[in-house]
């Protein structure tokens, strides 16, 4: 009887381990596979009903980890967002080299400032570009991280910047568009060496003249005619001086206009007014054709510039005839024109005439105390009222300068 019951105790107990083995390696296999899971980046936590203290502490860091974990991500994820839209968003072209020089990546911008419109992933960068200084910038050692590239071709300037990158050895090169950067250091070159030259011609005159009329023994007639030349070199100098404050003021980026209606035609009749003397020591005609046409909002300060140069022009560059001013409506637009009979303008000076000090005519500008700074005046002026000008004009015919004016609805 004591056998059986022992065989019975022990085989309860027999079975008992059992269940605590087969559940035991249920619960591990369930962690090992909550284990996989987060190693497969699925980071929900997985419900047990119950642990043994020794388990539980092993599901609690699991856990732990695949919380970290998914933060880890979500922000690799917000990064990884952001530096790609702006690897595609910036305006600078960027590529992404091997050290041989294989290109692994690159954007847009850069695509599109280089003019390639085929895949140049896998090439080699070495083939982009047929320039010897750039050639020799690639091949030089690191410590060289920046040049400048000029591309007539392309009519292009760019700042190239490289920078390595230590952990994965790989290259990447920052292309920066410095054209207009570069072309308004010409312009302002160029302006520095014209205004000294403008500058030195009448100041040169004025001392010349000054200390000639030092000599006691000039005659009268001569000392009058000295001081005649003094005395307009010094109005070219104003003049000079005048022109450029009123360029520096509309050329200004923060320019605003004082905007204001009035009537053209009654500002048109006030700026005749002041030239009807020049011109009748000329013997020319100065006309204005006036129409009926609606009131003009802009600058009036700034169209009365724009007419006083352009019919200043017309009477220093006319020496038979006349100038003749209309103004009309069509389009909703304001047609200003101002023509001459005087000496013209060859054609393939036009493209010039609106840059600063160009005259087609350098000695009689001077002579007749022009500064040459005019029509670059009546550009910006009517670039800042969102106009647009053209010039028609013939050798030894005249010229015709035609501004549309945008009116109030456009």
């Amino acid at each position: 009887m004591i056998y059986w019951i022992a065989i019975v105790v022990l085989s309860i107990i027999t079975i008992l381990l059992l269940y605590y083995i087969i559940t035991q390696n249920r619960k591990i296999k369930d962690l090992t596979n909550y284990s996989k899971n987060i190693a497969d980046n699925n980071y929900q936590p997985h419900l047990f009903k119950s642990l043994p203290k020794n388990l539980q502490d092993l599901y609690k860091n699991l856990k732990l980890i695949a919380e970290k974990m998914e933060n880890q991500e979500r922000i690799y994820v917000q990064e990884n967002e952001l530096l790609t839209y702006l690897f595609e968003k910036t305006r600078e072209g960027i590529i992404v080299t091997k050290e041989d020089g294989e290109i692994i990546i690159s954007n847009e911008s850069f695509k599109k400032i280089m003019g390639f419109n085929v895949k140049i992933e896998g090439r080699n960068v070495k083939e982009l570009f047929i320039h010897k200084q750039f050639l020799d910038f690639i091949q030089q050692d690191l410590n060289q991280n920046n040049m400048e590239l000029d591309l007539p071709n392309k009519g292009k300037t760019f700042s190239v910047v490289r920078l390595k990158l230590p952990t994965s050895q790989r290259i990447v090169y920052l292309f920066s568009d410095i054209t207009d950067t570069q072309n308004l250091k010409r312009i302002k070159a160029e302006f520095i060496t014209n205004l000294s030259h403008e500058l030195r011609t009448p100041l040169t005159a004025i001392k010349g003249y000054l200390e000639a009329m030092k000599d006691e023994n000039i005659k009268k007639a001569d000392r009058e005619r000295f001081f005649n030349i003094v005395c307009n070199n010094v109005d070219r100098l104003i003049n000079i001086v005048s022109d450029l404050l009123v360029l520096s003021d509309v050329e200004r980026t923060d320019r605003k206009l004082s905007i204001e209606n009035f009537d053209l035609n009654e500002l048109a009749k006030e700026v005749i007014a002041l030239f009807v003397q020049s011109a009748k020591e000329k013997s020319l005609y100065l006309k204005i054709s006036p129409v009926d046409i609606p009131l003009y909002a802009g600058d009036r300060f700034m169209i009365q510039q724009l007419l006083i140069n352009l019919i200043s022009n017309g009477i220093r560059f006319t020496e038979k005839g006349g100038v003749e001013l209309a103004i009309r409506y069509r389009d909703n637009n304001f047609i200003i024109s101002v023509s001459d009979t005087g000496i013209g303008i060859p054609t393939d000076e036009i493209p010039k005439i609106f840059e600063r000090f160009y005259t087609v005519d350098k000695a009689r500008s001077r002579m007749q105390g022009g500064t040459g700074l005019g029509l670059s005046i009546v550009k910006h002026i009517v670039q800042l009222h969102h106009g647009k000008i053209d010039v028609e004009s013939l050798p030894g015919k005249g010229s015709k300068f035609i501004i549309s004016l945008p009116g109030l609805n456009t």
